[in-house]
């Protein structure tokens, strides 16, 4: 059943499952952190991208670790992010030539749609799973491709190498741009170590956060963590929060989802719904307004 405004919200606390309602993708996810960030991370991007109209791409790279790319700061208002999905073994070929293919290259604007095929290609040839992610010129499409449905474009020859600029893999997210972006500055990996049975911070405590906070102890940095995310983002879905976390822990197994969802409680209260089935979560005091969304 669909929920709306109209309809109050099933306690979350009680009925979690309701927090992934419309990402069929999550049930494929192993219990490992292998695939589990990359998936993460891509539907991520495509929760924000269908909720506002676009998606950041520079605000979500830089939220998981990677740098900007300045191809899509350059290309502004022209730059088209497209999503590809193929095997790990191909994806290896695709960092030094591109995209090749004699029938022609498939793209999706939303990750949700390249990661079916992506799961498909991974499990039929048993070569591991990746994603491709392309910035292209919006100017050149109608000479070099044509849609193929609301949701996918199909280009008539290859895609080329200076054109890919992120590739998930199971277990990572690499950068592979011609160049960085002046900024934003990628968000910070922290590592911590079992220490007398507690997690404690693997450098030497207070250890820097951003510009502005340190922290001590687990608890501390997982309050920065999840606030960080919502000051970001001004409201944002549960997988919203669960992937910049997931991909900046290691290892990732100090943290487990209740821990999360304590904290959002903690900071948050109870979900909103906005126009749409997935619940919002918002800090009570926001300390300030996210970034507005960029194109995607």
């Amino acid at each position: 059943m669909r929920l709306s405004s109209t309809i109050p919200a099933p306690d979350w606390r009680k009925n979690r499952a309701s927090l992934c309602e419309g990402f069929k993708d999550l049930a494929y996810l192993p219990r490992g952190r292998t695939a589990w960030n990359s998936t993460l991370s891509a539907l991520a991007y495509s929760v924000r991208r269908n909720r506002a109209g676009a998606a950041d791409l520079a605000q979500w790279a830089t939220m998981h670790g990677c740098p900007a790319s300045a191809r899509c700061a350059e290309l502004g208002v022209h730059a088209l992010v497209l999503w590809h999905g193929t095997s790990a073994k191909r994806a290896e070929q695709i960092r030094e030539r591109g995209l090749v293919s004699k029938g022609g290259v498939w793209a999706a604007y939303d990750p949700r749609i390249s990661h079916g095929f992506t799961r498909s290609r991974a499990k039929e040839f048993e070569a591991g799973s990746a994603m491709v992610v392309l910035v292209i010129d919006d100017r050149e499409i109608a000479r070099e491709a044509e849609p193929d449905g609301p949701q996918i474009v199909r280009f008539f020859s290859s895609i080329a190498p200076e054109c890919v600029e992120y590739i998930l893999y199971d277990d990572r997210i690499e950068f592979l741009g011609e160049k960085q972006a002046d900024g934003p500055k990628p968000w910070a990996s922290a590592r911590f170590k079992r220490h007398d049975g507690q997690w404690v911070p693997l450098s030497k405590p207070p250890v820097r956060f951003d510009d502005e906070h340190e922290y001590a102890t687990f608890d501390e940095w997982l309050t920065l963590s999840v606030t960080r995310v919502l000051t970001t983002l001004g409201a944002a879905a549960a997988i919203e929060v669960f992937s910049p976390l997931y991909t900046a822990l290691r290892p990732w197994n100090v943290l487990d989802h209740r821990m999360i969802f304590e904290t959002l409680d903690r900071l948050c209260g109870e979900p909103r719904l906005n126009r749409g089935p997935v619940p919002l979560f918002k800090l009570r005091h926001d300390p300030g307004a996210g970034n507005g969304p960029g194109r995607g």
